[in-house]
């Protein structure tokens, strides 16, 4: 068993022992199991599942993800339940970063956007995902 932790600004908001949890990166999907050699890497917005199950997963989005051989460490900016997640706001989200992408002038501009739509996006697509 392997302890993962999902850690927000508002406090701790999952901790448990599993047998595996796979953690959306940046550099794709990563598996851990117990024993896994220490890795550090960043988080991008998608969804955490444990012991294969997506349906009871947590969707985060953007932080950084600690894997120790006893523990997996995840500091994000927001976590939600799977049942928790508002398509109706992410999807306005999604479309108010579409607009404000068409008329972004400065390159601070467009990754603020574009991290906007990539959370939205993530967010809709786990609904979708675990029907």
């Amino acid at each position: 068993m392997i302890r993962v932790e999902i850690v927000t600004p508002k406090g701790l908001a999952f901790s448990k022992e599993v047998r595996s949890v796979n953690v959306p990166t940046v550099e794709g999907e990563i598996g851990v199991l117990e024993r896994h050699m220490y890795l550090m890497t960043l988080l991008k917005p998608g969804l955490v599942y444990f012991n294969g199950n997506e349906k009871e997963g947590i969707a985060v989005t953007y932080g950084v993800v600690d894997v120790t051989p006893e523990k997996v460490l995840i500091l994000t900016e927001e976590a939600y339940e799977v049942g928790e997640i508002d398509v109706g706001k992410a999807k306005e989200e999604f479309e108010t970063a579409v607009r404000k992408l068409a008329t972004a002038r400065t390159m601070e501009e467009i990754r603020e956007w574009e991290r906007v739509k990539e959370k939205a996006q993530a967010l809709m697509d786990i609904v979708e995902r675990v029907k």
